[in-house]
């Protein structure tokens, strides 16, 4: 049986036949006019999927191309329920949308992002050594305590035909760690007058910084959690929202029925300062007025409800702690900025079809 893939429109599609049938180009051109016809005489009736033509079948969707990179469906759905794309390598102040389909966009557009920087990355050679990738996995491994059977378990419930893929979304992430070293490490400038003068301005000369009283509801999702159980804890994170938002029930009785924070059971994170918290938690919570319910933020270790109680001023505990957190949040939004720019660029020369 020979086998040629090909993609086109909206589905990858595979010519089968027996070892007489050739593939040839005169053959695949006849058979895409077929198609595309068939579709294009489609959207004048109501919408449905045009019938493939003979000896064509459906392999997978296509959710875009870049260049001569097939982002497929079966990607996307991986990667809107992974808790990998809370980990961002490049920070964002984009907010996750509620909408399953604006979700659905907004994360077709960062592996959109991905491939762009790949593409980048091949193009000036960068790569990792085997030795790299195994590493990473081994402490995988090592972190959640599993042998090579819970591994395997593993991926495949995170949406991974087999170790052999996932090793190769591995190595894809460290070439792109890499490429965004190379690219944008060099070009991050902070000057120390810039830290000076966010100290005067913020922080009493240096000399005080902000905390916030604040408590939250959490959804735990566990790393070998699949697609749709990590969709699942969203939306259950996005009803507690509203229950919180239509103040019927009391925090502490929701957080009795939902939190799943086991250090804090009742919710109250008490008083803390910017570099305690993970940062996205630390992003939203300085950004809500007091009282106020944030929409629902996705972190490593979940999902959360935050809500702000207070604000104070308080001695700074450690002066080179905290120029050492301006200088970070400065890095933070410069390397944003670059980011975004050097997105930019690549998408100008870059082909890009969104097909969803």
């Amino acid at each position: 049986m020979n086998e040629i893939t090909y993609h086109f429109a909206a589905v990858r599609l595979r010519i089968t036949g027996n070892s007489r049938f050739k593939a040839t180009s005169t053959v695949v051109l006849a058979a895409m006019i077929s198609y595309l016809s068939l579709v294009t005489s489609s959207l004048a009736n109501e919408p449905r999927r045009a019938k493939l033509p003979a000896q064509y079948e459906e392999v997978e969707g296509v959710a875009a191309v870049v260049g001569d990179t097939i982002i497929t469906l079966s990607e996307l759905r991986r990667a809107m329920g992974s808790q990998v794309s809370a980990q961002q390598v490049v920070p964002t102040d984009i907010e996750k949308p509620r909408s399953l389909a604006e979700l659905r966009l907004q994360v077709l557009q960062t592996l959109v992002d991905n491939a762009l920087v790949l593409r980048a990355a091949k193009d000036l050679g960068v790569n990792v050594d085997d030795k790299d990738v195994e590493q990473q996995v081994a402490e995988v491994k090592r972190r959640n305590s599993w042998d090579d059977d819970d591994m395997e378990q593993a991926v495949r419930r995170l949406g991974f035909a087999s170790l052999v893929g996932y090793r190769l979304h591995v190595r894809s992430e460290l070439v792109r760690l890499q490429m965004l070293k190379v690219k944008l490490g060099s070009r991050l400038r902070i000057t120390e007058e810039e830290i000076k003068k966010v100290l005067d301005l913020e922080h009493c000369n240096g000399t005080c910084e902000e905390e916030v009283h604040a408590r939250h509801i959490m959804v735990e999702v566990r790393g070998d959690d699949s697609p749709r159980k990590v969709h699942e804890k969203r939306e259950k994170a996005w009803l507690v929202h509203d229950l919180l938002v239509d103040g019927k029930e009391p925090f502490a009785t929701l957080a009795e029925k939902y939190n799943d924070d086991r250090g804090a059971p009742d919710g109250d994170l008490g008083w803390q300062r910017r570099w305690t918290l993970e940062p996205s938690l630390a992003n939203k919570l300085w950004s809500l007025k007091k009282n106020e319910i944030s929409a629902v933020v996705q972190t490593p270790f979940g999902f959360h409800v935050l809500q702000l109680l207070e604000r104070r001023k308080s001695p700074a505990k450690d002066k080179d702690m905290l120029g050492d957190l301006v200088r970070g949040k400065l890095q933070e939004e410069q390397l944003v900025k670059l980011y975004k720019a050097w997105m930019d660029e690549l998408r100008r020369i870059t082909h890009v079809d969104i097909r969803i």
